[in-house]
């Protein structure tokens, strides 16, 4: 048994002096605990984060990421759980793929989950398919891959298919070429209303998008509205400056939104934040702006950024470990994730909220070797993360 003592513990939506005992789960919380100590005087323990949109890659992409090195950029981000896209090449579509990705993450220490992809051809199989993912993705929107479905009727055939299994269905709605996210998110949303699926928006990032979506929640639609970093530190004046090295699909927006997000997390509009780690390498993104890829890496810098913001008061703690845990684990039934609490999984990270320090090339963890976020100087930052009890990442 360990102890993690002298440190602050989030419990309850505040920090509170005390212990954590913990084996492969949290057995006690209090005081004078027995156990081997961890000592985490001056540091604060929070439950760890869970990502729900990471591109592992793999497979036949495994020299941008693979399980082995997408895991470690997480831990050392204080990420203890991730939920993997299916836009994989081949892409996750059937049991023998998906199989195949659960062998891969297995190997990988930490936790995970598994979204299926919806494709034409495996509509009739959704059900069967169902025991064996964590949600289903369809891509609405153009996406790196094959994955993408365009006809009407196909969707909400999706839409429906997914209903009935009763699992989070989870959209990229957002049209490359399109000049309003909200008519893009409108026609998921009205799907949503016919079918009854528990829906969820990936990477909204304008404020007529989150209006939208709110809107619908508070009609009563069971909706959740994620949104990601990357819309919250750059616009377009960015993307204009800095070229394919911020080339992101749905492409990033104006200053305005950009505002109107931060607020909206705050104010308990968003319901998750994701990193929609999406790595390239820097060959790839070195080339023309027509020819790179769409995609950056942000597993292992979300925790930092947002804990920058905190101490900067952009948005409270609590705040935060709502959308990037909490929420999270509700969303797509991590029974035993998401807080502290007796019973729950051992997965914790430890901060140190003083620590200042830059994001460095040298020091990344993830294969594809860069960051957009290289020039920040964050302060806030991981030193120990756990999952099951094990110390996986120490700094």
């Amino acid at each position: 048994m360990n102890v993690l003592r002298g440190g602050q513990v989030f419990l309850n939506g505040k920090l509170v002096s005390t212990e954590i005992a913990f084996d492969e789960h949290i057995q006690s919380i209090g005081k004078d605990l027995d156990g081997k100590p961890i000592d985490c005087s001056g540091k604060v323990i929070l439950p760890g984060m869970i990502d729900a949109h990471v591109h592992f890659r793999d497979f036949s992409q495994s020299y941008k990421e693979d399980w082995h090195s997408g895991a470690r950029a997480a831990l050392k981000g204080g990420v203890t759980t991730v939920l993997a896209m299916p836009n994989t090449d081949p892409p996750i579509t059937t049991l023998e793929m998906i199989q195949e990705q659960r062998r891969r993450a297995e190997q990988s220490q930490i936790h995970f989950g598994i979204f299926g992809g919806i494709a034409p051809e495996n509509l009739a199989r959704l059900s069967e398919l169902a025991a064996h993912v964590t949600a289903f993705k369809l891509y609405m929107g153009e996406t790196t891959g094959s994955l993408h479905v365009a006809r009407r009727s196909v969707q909400r055939e999706a839409f429906q298919r997914v209903a009935e299994t009763g699992k989070v269905l989870a959209v990229h709605a957002q049209q490359l070429d399109s000049p309003s996210e909200a008519k893009d998110l409108e026609v998921a949303l009205e799907y949503a209303v016919q079918t009854g699926v528990r829906l969820h928006l990936c990477h909204v990032r304008t404020r007529e998008g989150v209006e939208l979506a709110q809107d619908a929640k508070r009609d009563g639609l069971d909706v959740t509205i994620e949104t990601c970093p990357h819309y919250l530190f750059f616009t377009e004046r960015d993307l204009e400056r800095r070229g394919a090295w911020l080339k992101v699909n749905p492409p990033l927006t104006a200053e305005e939104d950009r505002e109107f997000l931060w607020w909206a997390l705050q104010e308990g509009w968003m319901d998750i934040l994701a990193s929609d780690h999406a790595p390239h390498t820097r060959e790839e993104k070195s080339q023309p702006f027509e020819k790179a890829p769409y995609g950056l890496p942000g597993v292992e810098t979300s925790l930092p950024l947002m804990l920058d913001a905190v101490e900067k008061g952009s948005m409270s703690l609590a705040r935060l470990i709502e959308v990037f845990s909490t929420r999270p684990a509700e969303r797509f039934s991590l029974t035993q994730r998401g807080r502290i609490e007796i019973g729950c999984d051992a997965d914790v990270v430890v901060v140190d909220l003083k620590k200042r320090d830059g994001v460095r090339r040298e020091r990344l963890a993830t294969k594809c070797g860069w960051s957009p976020y290289e020039s920040f100087k964050l302060t806030g930052w991981p030193v120990m993360t756990f999952v099951r009890g094990k110390l996986l990442y120490v700094l």
